[in-house]
Protein backbone atom coordinates (compact mmCIF):
# COMPACT_ATOMS: atom_id res chain seq x y z
CA UNK A 1 0.00 0.00 0.00
CA UNK A 2 2.95 2.44 0.74
CA UNK A 3 4.18 1.72 -2.49
CA UNK A 4 0.81 3.07 -4.41
CA UNK A 5 1.09 5.90 -2.10
CA UNK A 6 4.40 6.91 -3.59
CA UNK A 7 3.67 6.61 -6.62
CA UNK A 8 0.54 9.04 -6.52
CA UNK A 9 2.44 11.92 -5.03
CA UNK A 10 5.51 11.44 -7.62
CA UNK A 11 4.55 14.57 -9.52
CA UNK A 12 4.36 15.01 -13.22
CA UNK A 13 7.40 13.36 -15.39
CA UNK A 14 9.45 15.88 -17.74
CA UNK A 15 7.58 14.44 -20.79
CA UNK A 16 4.06 15.07 -19.38
CA UNK A 17 5.31 19.17 -18.32
CA UNK A 18 6.74 19.23 -22.39
CA UNK A 19 3.40 17.94 -23.89
CA UNK A 20 1.21 20.06 -21.10
CA UNK A 21 3.41 23.35 -22.32
CA UNK A 22 3.34 22.43 -25.72
CA UNK A 23 -0.52 22.23 -26.09
CA UNK A 24 -0.69 25.52 -24.11
CA UNK A 25 1.97 27.32 -26.47
CA UNK A 26 -0.51 26.06 -29.76
CA UNK A 27 -3.57 27.37 -28.32
CA UNK A 28 -2.01 30.75 -26.95
CA UNK A 29 -1.07 31.64 -30.40
CA UNK A 30 -4.75 30.86 -32.09
CA UNK A 31 -5.82 32.86 -29.15
CA UNK A 32 -2.95 35.91 -29.82
CA UNK A 33 -3.72 35.14 -33.64
CA UNK A 34 -7.69 35.51 -33.63
CA UNK A 35 -7.27 38.66 -30.95
CA UNK A 36 -5.15 40.23 -33.31
CA UNK A 37 -7.81 39.70 -36.29
CA UNK A 38 -10.77 41.05 -34.07
CA UNK A 39 -8.83 44.20 -33.89
CA UNK A 40 -7.49 44.63 -37.20
CA UNK A 41 -11.69 44.00 -38.26
CA UNK A 42 -12.60 46.51 -35.70
CA UNK A 43 -10.51 49.32 -36.95
CA UNK A 44 -11.48 48.69 -40.57
CA UNK A 45 -15.43 48.71 -39.05
CA UNK A 46 -14.44 51.89 -37.64
CA UNK A 47 -12.85 52.98 -40.98
CA UNK A 48 -15.27 52.20 -42.81
CA UNK A 49 -18.41 53.80 -40.67
CA UNK A 50 -16.55 57.29 -40.09
CA UNK A 51 -16.46 57.42 -44.12
CA UNK A 52 -19.85 56.55 -44.25
CA UNK A 53 -20.64 58.93 -42.14
CA UNK A 54 -18.77 61.68 -43.93
CA UNK A 55 -20.06 60.77 -47.24
CA UNK A 56 -23.57 61.60 -45.80
CA UNK A 57 -23.16 64.61 -44.42
CA UNK A 58 -21.47 66.10 -47.56
CA UNK A 59 -24.46 64.81 -49.74
CA UNK A 60 -26.85 66.61 -47.10
CA UNK A 61 -24.44 69.55 -47.76
CA UNK A 62 -25.57 69.73 -50.99
CA UNK A 63 -29.01 69.20 -51.03
CA UNK A 64 -29.30 71.79 -48.21
CA UNK A 65 -27.84 74.65 -50.76
CA UNK A 66 -29.95 77.32 -51.08
CA UNK A 67 -28.16 77.38 -54.79
CA UNK A 68 -27.70 73.77 -56.71
CA UNK A 69 -24.44 73.10 -56.64
CA UNK A 70 -22.16 73.75 -60.20
CA UNK A 71 -21.71 70.43 -62.37
CA UNK A 72 -17.92 69.11 -61.68
CA UNK A 73 -15.66 68.25 -59.30
CA UNK A 74 -14.91 69.10 -55.64
CA UNK A 75 -12.05 68.10 -53.10
CA UNK A 76 -11.98 68.70 -49.79
CA UNK A 77 -10.36 67.80 -46.56
CA UNK A 78 -11.33 67.57 -42.87
CA UNK A 79 -10.88 66.41 -39.37
CA UNK A 80 -13.02 63.81 -38.27
CA UNK A 81 -12.98 61.03 -35.50
CA UNK A 82 -9.02 62.39 -34.69
CA UNK A 83 -8.45 61.14 -38.28
CA UNK A 84 -7.91 63.36 -41.42
CA UNK A 85 -9.95 62.86 -44.37
CA UNK A 86 -10.19 64.34 -48.14
CA UNK A 87 -13.62 64.12 -50.20
CA UNK A 88 -13.92 64.27 -53.51
CA UNK A 89 -17.53 64.97 -54.51
CA UNK A 90 -18.44 65.14 -58.34
CA UNK A 91 -21.46 66.65 -59.31
CA UNK A 92 -23.47 65.75 -63.02
CA UNK A 93 -26.33 65.51 -64.67
CA UNK A 94 -29.17 62.99 -64.50
CA UNK A 95 -31.09 61.57 -67.02
CA UNK A 96 -34.06 63.42 -65.09
CA UNK A 97 -33.99 67.32 -65.55
CA UNK A 98 -34.61 68.08 -62.45
CA UNK A 99 -31.98 66.02 -60.27
CA UNK A 100 -28.20 66.38 -60.32
CA UNK A 101 -26.45 63.32 -60.00
CA UNK A 102 -23.52 63.69 -56.57
CA UNK A 103 -20.91 60.91 -55.84
CA UNK A 104 -18.40 61.31 -53.15
CA UNK A 105 -15.55 59.43 -52.38
CA UNK A 106 -14.03 59.61 -48.93
CA UNK A 107 -10.44 58.32 -48.60
CA UNK A 108 -8.10 59.09 -45.61
CA UNK A 109 -5.80 61.69 -46.32
CA UNK A 110 -1.71 60.12 -47.34
CA UNK A 111 1.41 61.74 -45.99
CA UNK A 112 2.46 64.49 -48.80
CA UNK A 113 4.29 62.56 -51.52
CA UNK A 114 2.19 59.61 -51.86
CA UNK A 115 0.13 59.05 -55.10
CA UNK A 116 -3.16 57.94 -56.11
CA UNK A 117 -6.36 59.58 -56.47
CA UNK A 118 -8.68 60.12 -53.94
CA UNK A 119 -11.46 58.00 -55.88
CA UNK A 120 -8.72 55.30 -56.12
CA UNK A 121 -7.87 55.25 -52.41
CA UNK A 122 -11.57 55.71 -51.02
CA UNK A 123 -12.52 53.71 -47.98
CA UNK A 124 -16.08 53.93 -49.27
CA UNK A 125 -18.27 56.04 -51.95
CA UNK A 126 -22.07 57.17 -51.88
CA UNK A 127 -23.70 58.54 -54.58
CA UNK A 128 -27.02 60.64 -54.21
CA UNK A 129 -29.31 63.22 -55.99
CA UNK A 130 -30.24 66.59 -55.67
CA UNK A 131 -33.52 68.14 -56.74
CA UNK A 132 -32.98 71.34 -58.42
CA UNK A 133 -35.76 73.73 -59.09
CA UNK A 134 -37.37 74.52 -62.53
CA UNK A 135 -36.23 78.16 -62.61
CA UNK A 136 -32.49 76.83 -61.64
CA UNK A 137 -30.51 76.60 -64.74
CA UNK A 138 -27.66 74.05 -64.83
CA UNK A 139 -23.94 75.39 -65.27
Amino acid sequence: MSRRLARAGRGFTLLEVLVALAIFASVSAVVLTAAGRSLTNAGRLEELTLAGWIADNRISELQLQQIPPSIGRETQELDYGSRKWQTLSEIEASADPGLLRVTVWVALQTPRGRSGSVSERAVTSLTGFIAIGPGVARQ
